[in-house]
């Protein structure tokens, strides 16, 4: 099941952040407390059995264009933006390969499509390039981002 995250999911969703992200790069519990409240109709778990086992969030920007300040900054979400920012995508591992990523992600690709926005932005790490390819998203190549200290490369959908 994929529904709105909710305040009180904050723990778990926090605990899944710090299991699926290295240390530099996860969210601390204070970030995505503030993306939950700025941007909660735009911040889906999945769940199993009551328990989260996968999430998927991001702000919305009239940029095209995901800056790393936007993973710290919840403040920079703006409702009527055109871009759909994706921030996190992450999935338990012992959950993974079963087709819970692609679910979160088309789950969030159909809800910018239905608030009519012209596309949707994220960065992966290069070895991720191909599994958003096959969703339809285009490599930008390297971005400008160097958020953790890692090489991201920037991945576009248009509608």
């Amino acid at each position: 099941m994929i529904r709105m995250a909710e305040m009180q999911d904050l723990k778990e969703i926090s605990a899944l952040e710090s299991l699926c992200f290295p240390a530099v790069e996860a969210a601390p519990e204070q970030v995505i407390r503030e993306r939950i409240a700025a941007f909660h109709n735009h911040f889906f778990v999945m769940t199993e059995e009551n328990h989260i086992i996968g999430f998927i969030n991001g702000l919305v920007s009239e940029s095209a264009i995901l800056y790393d300040e936007m993973y710290e900054n919840a403040d920079l979400h703006d409702e009527n933006g055109s871009y759909q920012m994706i921030l996190s995508l992450a999935v338990s591992p012992d959950a993974r390969h079963k087709g819970y990523g692609k679910a979160l992600l088309r789950h969030m690709l159909e809800t910018a499509r239905h608030q009519h926005r012209k596309g949707v932005t994220l960065t992966c790490k290069e070895h991720l390039v191909s599994f958003y390819e096959e969703s339809g998203f285009v490599s930008q190549g390297r971005s400008a981002s160097t958020h953790g200290g890692f090489t991201w490369y920037e991945m576009r959908m248009m509608f």
